[in-house]
């Protein structure tokens, strides 16, 4: 049962869902496996590189998207025809014993062969837990509670993805490669124990009635097409230019291009921190399409303009109004898709819009690699902020969009 006192469900505010007991569980757990996460992924590098070359680390990312590519829909299956928390929990433990796995695979009996087995099975067990994550969130706050948690929810898992690298740098300059391995796999226990006391105020549907699967809700609503299409253009063109064409042109731009590159990357995630929260109070507006067709028409404004801006002070002050953008902008979404789709088929429907986010980064990232080996990073800023701006005007026709 929740902690909240019936008068407490009124109080406004990004604060109220951490009044719910299981809420505060949940929200715990993850932050404490995400920091894990980042110190893997930091150590991951240089984990492939004693054992292989960059070709090898290339195919063991690749791997690792795949695995979490195809995991989605089996995520969302599961958490509708068998609970949320129990997928959770079966892919934070499976996690840890991989994890535990992989220290044998780094060991002197191990090899790329083993490694590539765990890698391919950790990106699986990562995409059944998105979606599970994003279908149980209904299941613990009332709905107007929904976006602050949203918001709360991920403000503390960009702080903590902010923190991992560092945190993941100072570990494989201390810790050996099987420590950090099991420390990391340690966090997936915890975040185990965590889940094991939650306990849901309102269980979902066992099953679906008839007419209200995945494919016949997705027919009906044009809002929800229309928020997937928006949000895998949106990967498409914005998202992999940070990884792909930015660190590029500061490296032909700036002397210091690495050490301007980490500085780019926390401004944008302080702005993304600041519009996460922000996007917990901007949801209570009239008419939040429109504000999400303005944050996409500045978006592709600043992107197509950021490599005629001066100095470095500029590209900062940009780079955290991209990370604002992006922050108010996937809460937005989020919780919009939360609450348009029935309960019974919510997994279903939170695993394609995780599908449709994870698939988009990889194909955008050849895509905006190709634009630069031909024409220089300036040009696939242009090409992406005007995808972009072709997002938002896409958008605008639709009138679900607008009044959403």
């Amino acid at each position: 049962m929740s902690d909240v006192r019936p008068q407490d469900l009124s109080a406004p505010g990004l604060l109220a869902p951490l009044r719910h007991r299981g809420f505060r569980r949940l929200v715990a757990g993850q932050v404490l496996s995400t920091l894990g996460d980042m110190v893997f992924a930091v150590s991951l590098p240089f984990v492939v590189l004693r054992m292989g070359d960059a070709k090898d680390l290339a195919v063991m990312l690749t791997l690792l998207g795949v695995g979490r590519v195809a995991g989605a829909p089996l995520g969302g299956l599961l958490a509708d025809r068998w609970s949320p928390r129990n997928v959770m929990l079966v892919a934070d433990l499976g996690r840890a014993g991989v994890l535990v796995l992989l220290v044998a695979a780094t060991g002197p009996a191990g090899g790329l062969p083993a490694l590539g087995a765990g890698i391919v099975l950790l990106g699986l067990l990562e995409g059944v837990f998105l979606p599970a994550y994003w279908a149980i969130m209904p299941t613990l706050l009332d709905e107007e509670e929904l976006a602050g948690g949203n918001a709360v929810s991920e403000a503390l898992m960009v702080t903590a993805a902010m923190a991992g690298p560092l945190v993941g740098g100072l570990a494989m300059a201390s810790l050996s490669t099987a420590a950090v391995l099991a420390v990391n796999a340690a966090t997936f226990l915890v975040s185990a124990g965590t889940l094991l006391a939650v306990r849901a105020r309102r269980a979902a549907p066992a099953a679906a009635p008839a007419g209200t699967g995945f494919w016949a809700f997705a027919r009906r609503s044009r809002l929800l097409v229309a928020v997937l299409f928006m949000a895998a253009l949106s990967q498409l063109t914005s998202t992999a230019m940070m990884n792909v064409a930015l660190p590029i042109y500061l490296d032909r731009h700036f002397d210091d291009g690495q050490r301007v590159y980490g500085l780019m990357l926390g401004a944008q995630g302080g702005g993304l921190l600041l519009g996460t929260l922000a996007a917990g109070l901007v949801w209570r507006l009239p008419r939040r399409g429109y504000l999400a067709l303005g944050l996409l028409v500045v978006d592709g404004l600043v992107l197509t303009a950021f490599p005629r801006l001066p100095g470095l002070l500029a590209p900062l002050s940009a780079m955290v109004v991209l990370g604002l953008a992006a922050g108010v902008l996937s809460v937005v979404a989020l919780t919009l898709v939360q609450r348009i789709s029935p309960a019974e088929i919510l997994g279903r429907v939170m695993a394609a819009f995780t599908a449709v986010t994870i698939a988009a980064f990889p194909i955008a990232a050849v895509l905006i690699g190709v634009i630069v080996a031909r024409q220089g990073p300036e040009s696939a800023f242009l090409v992406g902020g005007i995808g972009v701006l072709a997002v938002s005007v896409i958008g605008a026709a639709q009138r679900a969009i607008r009044n959403a």
